[in-house]
């Protein structure tokens, strides 16, 4: 049985996920404990389909890539100690927009009604007589130790569990929580927000019965690439953390469940885990690259160094019609973008794949265009060479004579027409899109560079090392270059750059193998699962 493609699963997902986002409604979603691939499909359907986005710091961000770009996004949460919007403000944005008849999403970390809110803001949207609709999300109180190898119960070790807030100072009277019960308790404590009160708390549990010798660990930035974890005593875990350096969010686990070993551990096996890696390309094909940087642990920190624009489509649509006439013997595709290009084309002047079966060979670059092309056309190409270069691909064509099209970028280099022409070929370069250099980078990038808080580079084009040099300036910056193919390994070195490593194959799959090869090479203790 043939697997799914994309287009298929993505179908499915969608139909799984719900109807989208209505008007006039608001929904409390959770976004999950911070690994974007725990949102639920509910809340990406919602996400993707809303007018306004009203999201809290510990929201997953990489969730607001999912939203439509007219949508409205609003951060309405505040960190400890920080003047931000009322809980009373932040409803009545709600209900406004809800009732000037656009869809809201209100966006928390997390599960909405596990220490959320979510509770609070369902009752006032019911009050104002505004339809609403919770979609739970995973809890951090189970996903963040379980995210450590620490199961919140265990046969043998622990029935039951019980989530307690952390927030509240324990060492002030008249709070809601019963340290009596607590000190009791035969399985799990689980507190939330409550690394800021964690040796009151450990003092209270000791001083109502619990051994000082109960395990306990505290769990930070669970699920996610700066995931870190202390393990101690409940009589030590406070010093333990402090001399750590670990700081909220975190989840606190006290109890036998703590002692497990890092065997459970998975997350921390993943040839990436906690590497953090610069991708520099445009958005779509950042999101590509991240999503499986993020499979292998490694934190991607996106910033497009190159923004794709559409070319000269009255020429693009006019060499179409005259291929399909076949007036050209050939046709070369030398990126993904050039064949989405080619594909909106001949939509345009509703022609279809079939007008490429008047050509004796469609040529591609490597292997990720020809993905690209079967994506898009449902084409096998007739000639992909061994190594994913435009010199390679031009050594690789035959001798011959007639016209060949070659819808590419508008700065593509002539290395490729002068091959073709050399072998007796006429070459018809077409802009089938634009290239240009963005403004700058996101100042938190610059700032993660400057701070040395970068590991790993990757550069999957000669264009994207050179937009990155011209956009970093004089700054400083920091972190290994892995390069995606000898030409772009040249243009860095070419402008000062050390290339720690180079794709092989020259795709997307050669360059994560790359990536991982490094952070290996770098950290000898790392290993894949």
């Amino acid at each position: 049985m043939a697997a799914p493609d994309l287009h298929e699963v993505l179908g499915w997902f969608r139909g799984l996920g719900g109807l989208p986002a209505q008007p006039g409604t608001v929904y409390l979603v959770g976004g999950g404990p911070g690994d974007p691939g725990l949102l639920t499909l509910r809340a990406a359907v919602l996400l993707s389909t809303c007018d306004v986005v009203l999201h809290d710091r510990l929201s997953p961000p990489e969730a607001l890539a999912l939203v439509p770009d007219h949508a409205e996004v609003t951060l309405v949460g505040k960190r400890v100690g920080e003047q931000g919007l009322t809980r009373g403000e932040v409803d009545a944005l709600m209900a406004g927009a809800a009732a000037d008849g656009k869809a809201v999403v209100r966006l928390k970390g997390g599960d909405p009604f596990v220490f959320g809110r979510g509770g609070e803001e369902a009752e006032a949207m019911y009050l104002a007589g505004i339809p609403f609709e919770v979609v739970h999300g995973v809890t951090s109180a189970v996903a963040v130790p379980g995210a450590a190898g620490i199961p919140v119960t265990h046969r043998g070790l622990s029935a039951g569990f019980a989530v307690v807030t952390g927030h509240e100072d324990p060492s002030k009277r008249g709070g809601h929580v019963d340290y009596t019960t607590l000190g009791r308790f035969p399985g799990t404590l689980l507190f939330l927000m409550g690394v800021s009160h964690l040796r009151d708390i450990a003092t209270q549990l000791i001083a109502h019965g619990r051994d000082p010798g109960t395990p306990a660990a505290v769990v930070g930035w669970g699920t996610t690439p700066r995931q870190a974890s202390i393990r101690a005593s409940l009589a030590t875990i406070a010093d333990a953390v402090e001399r750590a350096g670990l700081r909220s969010p975190a989840v606190t686990v006290v109890g036998d469940v703590a002692s497990l070993g890092e065997e459970l551990n998975w997350r921390s096996r993943r040839p990436l885990q906690g590497v953090s890696v610069l991708v520099p390309r445009t958005r779509e094909q950042a999101s590509l690259l991240s999503a499986r940087i993020r499979a292998l642990g490694g934190e991607p920190v996106e910033a497009p160094t190159i923004a794709i624009g559409p070319g000269d489509a009255d020429a693009l649509d006019a060499a179409l019609r005259e291929l399909a006439d076949g007036g050209f013997a050939a046709v070369c595709l030398t990126s993904p973008n050039g064949v989405r290009a080619v594909a909106r084309a001949l939509a345009r002047v509703q022609l279809d794949a079939r007008a490429l079966a008047q050509v004796g060979t469609v040529a591609v670059v490597g292997p990720g265009t020809a993905a690209a092309l079967w994506d898009e056309l449902r084409i096998v190409p007739d000639l992909v060479p061994d190594t994913a270069t435009t010199d390679a691909l031009a050594q690789a064509f035959p001798t011959g004579s007639g016209r060949v099209l070659l819808p590419r970028a508008d700065l593509a280099t002539a290395s490729l027409p002068d091959g073709l022409r050399a072998k007796g070929w006429d070459p018809v370069e077409v802009s089938a899109y634009v290239t240009r250099r963005p403004a700058d980078l996101p100042a938190g990038v610059v700032q993660r560079l400057a701070d040395g808080d970068l590991d790993l580079l990757a550069f999957a084009s000669s264009s994207t090392v050179r937009n990155f040099v011209e956009l970093i300036g004089g700054r400083p910056w920091s972190g290994r270059v892995v390069s995606i193919g000898p030409v772009t390994s040249a243009t860095a070195r070419e402008l000062g750059l050390e290339v720690a490593a180079e794709a092989d194959p020259h795709d997307l799959d050669g360059l994560v193998d790359a990536l991982v090869r490094t952070a290996t090479d770098h950290d000898p203790d790392r290993h894949g699962p």
